[in-house]
């Protein structure tokens, strides 16, 4: 909703820059991101670009259990978004998204994800979603794991 009265707020003054808004796959499933997602595609705000981190995991669990709103990509077209979906993790799929921002309507880029990659007993483990941080012990085995992956 920030993100939509910052992109109309620039239309008004005839600004030529884009807002960029980035929310996670659960955060998807609130009504003012809908009402949001509603009101830029009616007021055709080209100047907005909505990142989704779409790693399946939210706090309470995986999204597809706590409310599956699948599949984001056909949804946000069919409010007349330029979607596009690529893997979040290939730094040339994230330029090649970038560079398929469209003129006319808002854009959203859906970015595939796994929460934790690259240190494998972290990955899609809902366990480590919300740590409120690292306590020396978790550090040194994050470390070793990124370590020793390499």
């Amino acid at each position: 909703s920030v993100g939509v009265g910052m992109a109309l707020a620039e239309k008004f003054k005839n600004y030529n820059n884009k807002i960029v808004v980035m929310v996670g796959d659960g955060e998807m499933q609130e009504g003012q991101i809908w009402e949001a997602i509603i009101s830029a595609s009616h007021f055709k705000l080209n100047n907005l670009v909505l990142i989704i981190d779409n790693n399946k995991l939210q706090d309470g669990g995986f999204t597809s259990e706590v409310m599956n709103i699948e599949s984001l990509h056909q949804k946000l077209s069919s409010f007349k978004w330029n979607t596009v979906s690529f893997d979040g993790h290939n730094f040339e799929e994230i330029n090649k998204a970038f560079k398929n921002i469209k003129d006319g309507c808002p854009n959203c880029l859906i970015a595939n994800t796994i929460k934790g990659k690259g240190i494998k007993f972290m990955e899609n483990s809902i366990k480590y979603h919300m740590i409120g941080g690292m306590d020396k012990s978790l550090y040194k085995k994050c470390t070793k794991a990124i370590l020793n992956a390499k």
